[in-house]
Order: C-alpha cells, then sequence, then structure tokens
C-alpha cells in the first residue's frame, strides 16, 4: 500500500512537468545508464583478466634448506678425537649385586665400557712472593743482588698470564675493561679495577715497544704493503687509525691528520716497493709504485640507484676489462713474453678508450676522471708478479679495529691509543704467522721488563 501511494505521488509530480522538461529527464537517464553500462563492462573484463592470471599463477613453492644437516647417507660418522694425554683413570666396580645384594660377583674384563671425558679445572689466584737478596763482595768492594726470577713482573702486582690474557681479551676478543674484571673476578676469584687492567697493559705496550719497531722495519722492506685508514677517537676528539699490512705483518698507527705526512711518517720517505691501496691522494707518492684498488671502481657503480643504458654499458666494459686481466695474470707463466706484452698493451688501450669516453652521466664523468688519473697505476699487479689487483685485504685487516670502535668509546688519552697500537698491531702480526699469542706476549714482556732490549720477533 506503501509502495501505490509513492507511484501515485511521484505520477502527480511529474503531470506537473512540462514535456520538453520531461525529455531532458528521460535523456539524461538514457546517459547515465550508458555509462554505467561501459563502466561495469570495462569491470567485469578486468575481474576476468585478474581470475584468469590468478588460475594461471603457478604455486609458490616452500624454500627448501640449501643444504640438509649432517653428513650425507652412507659416509662414515665424524665425532670428537681423542686425546693423546689421558691425565686421569677413574674405575667403576661394584662391590655386591645391587638386585639381590650378593658379594659373589665375577668380573668380565672383555665386557667394560669406557668413557673419555674433557673439563676445565676450576681456576684459582696463586700468590708468589718473590725475594731477592743482596751480597757484599770482598773483591770487587761492592754490593750485589739476585736477579730477577724468570716469572717475576718487577714491580708488578699483576702477573704475565693475567696481562697475556687481557691483551686477548680486550684487543682479540674485543671486550671492555669492565667485562673483563668480571670475567676474572667469576673465572678464577680475582678482584682488579679497571682502571689497574688499563694502566698495567699501558706499561705492558711500552716494554713492546721493540717488538713493533721490528715489525715497521718488516713492512717498510717488503716487496708490496697493502695501505688503508679509517676514523678514530681519541677523548672525543676526531683521529686516523693507519693500517700498513701484507701476509705476515700488520702495523697500526693512529694520527691526527689523513693526509700525505702521517703515511710517510709510518712507512718512511725511501719505500722502494708497491704500495696497494684506493684513491686517496696520500699514497701518491708514498712507494716506488702503486697498484690501485679495482674493487672500488666498481663501488662507483653500486651507489647508482637505478642505472641508465650508459651506465649499464660502461659496468659491462669495465668488468670485461677487469676479467680479460685477471686472465692474464693467471695464464702468466704459459705465455711468451712478447705475447704477454702484447696483450697487456691491448687491455691498456681498452683502459685508455674507456677513460676519453665522453659519458653523459656525473658519476661516469668522475669515474672517467679517475681511471685518467690512475690509468698507469691499475695494471701494477700484471706488471710485478705476486702483486694483488684489490686492496681486500688490507679492508679485512682493519675490521677488528672497526668492530672494536663500535663497542667502545675507542681511546680515552694519548697512552691508550699508544697502547693500542702497539699491542693490535703485534696481536694481528702473531695472527697472520699463525702463533700463539698469549705465550709470546707473557716471554716477550718478562724478557723486556726485566732489562733485556732483544725483540722475539725477526725479520
Amino acid at each position: 500500500m506503501a509502495a501505490t501511494n509513492t507511484l501515485l505521488e511521484n505520477r502527480l509530480i511529474l503531470q506537473e512537468e512540462s514535456k520538453d522538461d520531461l525529455i531532458d529527464a528521460i535523456l539524461k537517464l538514457r546517459k547515465e545508464n550508458e555509462e554505467l553500462r561501459k563502466e561495469n563492462g570495462e569491470l567485469k573484463e578486468k575481474l576476468e583478466k585478474l581470475e584468469s592470471a590468478r588460475i594461471r599463477e603457478p604455486k609458490k613453492k616452500l624454500k627448501k634448506r640449501w643444504k640438509k644437516l649432517g653428513r650425507p647417507v652412507g659416509h662414515p660418522g665424524i665425532t670428537r678425537p681423542t686425546p693423546e694425554v689421558i691425565d686421569h683413570v677413574v674405575e667403576q666396580r661394584l662391590e655386591r649385586c645391587p638386585e639381590c645384594g650378593t658379594a659373589t660377583l665375577n668380573e668380565l674384563p672383555s665386557q667394560t665400557e669406557e668413557h673419555i671425558q674433557e673439563d676445565v679445572i676450576p681456576a684459582h689466584v696463586e700468590v708468589t712472593k718473590f725475594i731477592r737478596y743482596s751480597y757484599w763482595c770482598t773483591n770487587c768492594k761492592k754490593i750485589h743482588q739476585a736477579p730477577y726470577h724468570p716469572d717475576e713482573v718487577p714491580y708488578g702486582h699483576l702477573g704475565p698470564n693475567i696481562l697475556a690474557h687481557t691483551v686477548l681479551l680486550k684487543y682479540f676478543h674485543g671486550l671492555a675493561y669492565s667485562k673483563i674484571q668480571s670475567v676474572f673476578k667469576e673465572l678464577c676469584s680475582l678482584k682488579v679495577s679497571e682502571s689497574g687492567l688499563a694502566q698495567a697493559l699501558q706499561r705492558m705496550a711500552k716494554w713492546l715497544q721493540v717488538e713493533k719497531e721490528v715489525i715497521l722495519k718488516a713492512l717498510r722492506n717488503s716487496p708490496f704493503v697493502h695501505g688503508d685508514e679509517t676514523g678514530w677517537r681519541i677523548a672525543g676528539v676526531g683521529q686516523w687509525l693507519w693500517n700498513f699490512v701484507n701476509q705476515k705483518w700488520a702495523v697500526y698507527q693512529i694520527y691526527r691528520g689523513r693526509g700525505r705526512k702521517e703515511a710517510k711518517a709510518v712507512m718512511s720517505t725511501d719505500y722502494q716497493g708497491v704500495i696497494i691501496s684506493d684513491f686517496l691522494t696520500a699514497y701518491d707518492k708514498l712507494g716506488k709504485r702503486l697498484q690501485r684498488c679495482w674493487v672500488h671502481l666498481f663501488r662507483v657503480f653500486r651507489r647508482i640507484r637505478d642505472p641508465s643504458p650508459e651506465e649499464q654499458l660502461a659496468y659491462r666494459k669495465l668488468k670485461r676489462l677487469y676479467q680479460d686481466a685477471k686472465r692474464l695474470d693467471r695464464d702468466r707463466g704459459t705465455l711468451a713474453p712478447w705475447t704477454f706484452l702484447r696483450r697487456l698493451q691491448r687491455l691498456k688501450d681498452r683502459l685508455f678508450d674507456l677513460a676519453w669516453t665522453p659519458f653523459q652521466s656525473a658519476a661516469l664523468k668522475r669515474l672517467a676522471k679517475r681511471l685518467h688519473k690512475s690509468y698507469g697505476e691499475l695494471f701494477t699487479f700484471l706488471e710485478v708478479p705476486g702483486v694483488p689487483s684489490d686492496n681486500n685485504f688490507c679492508e679485512r685487516m682493519i675490521r677488528p679495529n672497526v668492530i672494536f670502535r663500535k663497542i667502545s668509546f675507542q681511546n680515552m688519552s694519548r697512552r691508550g691509543a699508544d697502547a693500542h697500537e702497539v699491542l693490535m698491531s703485534v696481536l694481528q702480526s702473531l695472527r697472520l704467522q699463525a702463533r700463539t699469542p698469549a705465550p709470546f706476549f707473557k716471554a716477550a714482556y718478562l724478557k723486556h721488563r726485566q732489562g733485556n732490549p732483544t725483540p722475539l720477533l725477526s725479520c
């Protein structure tokens, strides 16, 4: 009944309208109807496309583990190797039967079960009192005192074992002095302050300076050296930590500047070897020859987020050039000398053409400028056998300092920075030579502290 009344009301309203107004309204409604039908058809087509694409889309497979755990099927198992020396043998026997309690048991030697277990003996602090007696010589009329004991640190309250392991905990494991203090307290009930540990290492580094001089001498006489630097702080003031390494030696030096003067202070002005470095100008006139790092060239392209076709083509050319150079280096022993030199000259010509290409990209213009400037310093590894083509080794060797920087405030005094230079240089050199650091630090410190300046390291 309500719907009928509504229709009657609408009919009366339309009768009041003129004929022309009704025709305009009908035409407007038809136009809106056509637009709605067209829009509806487009939406149906899109829906059909989405449904068909969803049907054709393959089901996502679950990501499998790249490698199965454990050894392959059929291979013999592996376990911890048996120690060569057994300190104690503990035998467990039965006096009575555990079920009936009788004492008449017959031992079966062929059915024994053996089990080897390794453990750490709880440590404790060992306190030693050294007494040095004095004597009057009736012949030379002088007072003579007994020498230091081989394990005695003159005027030191902490023994050499504590100091050697503090060096490892600080500069190898990267622990703060507060954590080292906790380690000693929980491990062997040793009470020592943070400042006491810091000052002890500073005194130790002072006496081990002679070992660092050996490392510097060895680096200055080596055929090639890697060089790099990273930011540092001393009491909050910006500094630079310089790193010069080769396959056997590593030296670290902290300076205020990042220029040529600081680099020459480490390697000296008459170094006759090859310096392998990035494109920092501080290394320009450091050695007799330079080898610039190829990896730093490719890092230019990593910073380009959306490379253009021009940049992609330049990257492929540079990468192909480097691959051909590495292949020529590998084939050095199988090629005749004149063939090797001819191919090397072709590589230089290709590098020259790439450096003088009129690029449009700003990044490629900077790259071309770098190639043009370092044209004679990129193929040194082909001209001098044994020289690496990149500086990755040096960056790996400087990483312990970067980790040390992230977990600490670096150094709070110049004395602390001097200790860092010496102890880190000796520690990393020992690791490069696969030598155990703790016994060396103990022996070297005792030797130098007792007045013997002869270094344990040798070039």
